[in-house]
């Protein structure tokens, strides 16, 4: 179950690539293509998978600091059994899908702003003479700054280079929400819209790393061992992840209050209807997280954890959706 699900994640965020390159072909006008169904959902699913790819990406990273060397440490293996090497090929490859959404949702930016169908020199414009493609790049180049800290943190014994990739990571978040819609209003709602991103990668992103462990250093081991490993690392891990749903529901409701005045604008927008979808798996992960609370890492952790990882990823195709729709109170106005 744990592979099928990192599956979906990896056909999820294909899925955006494959929009950006075929989508734009039908472009005649920027008006009928944000009206179009078939572009309109190539958006969301973009901009969910670059988001998705970069919370899972400094998720892992702060798992790794926070979570798993830590507690293995502190049941006498001192090296993490190897689950640096794990992590760090992760995060290649979460680079990599981090780069095939980005051009994806560059290209459908493009083809929106412009209403011209996609080639090089239009892709080029976009992403050096506009906010959306200087994010991107910035972005990118934190998470490849991510990724290399990675790789030398994994050959070095004890956790301090975790620690210094989570700091690129947390600044790769931030460019999320500058390009949400709190970067209109900054402030408080840009720290807001920050903070929830980074709660949502201490929770959602960290979960990636349960099925690495299960797949990689945690197979081998005596049971005795590898039983006290599991049961030890899901308790660390649910106190931070009991931290960043707090931190997840704060800021979401002053997201919400923010940006949906009124119960007309949460059920009758788009917006409203996209954040009812995100709130009901919200909702559904909050319940197969707490089995799991429960269970303390005895039961089948693997199958739950599966279950997590692939309602995360509805999460973020919400969450993409929520982005690219214009807030409810404008559409009311």
């Amino acid at each position: 179950m744990t592979g099928n699900a990192l599956r979906r994640a990896g056909i999820s965020l294909a899925l955006a690539v494959a929009a950006g390159l075929a989508v734009p072909g039908v472009a005649r006008a920027q008006g009928e293509l944000v009206t179009e169904p078939r572009f309109v959902t190539a958006v969301g699913i973009a901009h969910g998978a670059a988001q998705g790819s970069a919370v899972f990406l400094a998720g892992l990273v702060a798992f790794a600091a926070l979570v798993w060397f830590p507690v293995s440490r502190n049941l006498g293996f001192e090296t993490g059994l190897g689950a640096g090497r794990w992590f760090a090929r992760a995060a290649l490859f979460l680079l990599g899908l981090l780069a095939a959404a980005g051009v994806a949702e560059l290209s459908l930016f493009a083809v929106r702003a412009s209403g011209e169908p996609l080639s090089p020199g239009l892709f080029w414009e976009a992403l050096s003479g506009t906010r959306t493609g200087r994010l991107w790049a910035v972005r990118l180049g934190l998470g490849l700054l991510t990724v290399l800290l990675a790789a030398w943190a994994y050959r070095r014994p004890g956790v301090l280079g975790w620690w210094a990739a989570t700091v690129p990571g947390a600044a790769m978040l931030a460019t999320l929400a500058l390009q949400g819609h709190a970067a209109a209003e900054g402030g408080v709602a840009l720290l807001a819209s920050w903070l929830h991103v980074v709660g949502a990668a201490l929770w959602m992103g960290g979960l990636l790393g349960f099925p690495l462990l299960l797949l990689g250093p945690l197979r081998p081991l005596e049971p005795d061992d590898g039983n006290k490993l599991r049961i030890g690392t899901v308790r660390r891990f649910s106190r931070v992840a009991t931290l960043a749903v707090m931190l997840i529901v704060v800021t979401g409701i002053y997201a919400a209050l923010a940006q949906i005045p009124s119960l007309a604008g949460l059920v009758g927008t788009p917006y409203g209807r996209a954040l009812i979808m995100k709130l009901g798996l919200m909702v559904l992960l909050l319940a197969v997280g707490g089995i799991n609370f429960i269970d303390k890492g005895r039961g089948p952790l693997g199958r739950m954890v599966g279950a997590e990882l692939a309602l995360a990823v509805g999460i973020f195709v919400a969450a993409g959706f929520l982005t690219s729709l214009p807030p409810a109170g404008s559409v009311l106005e």
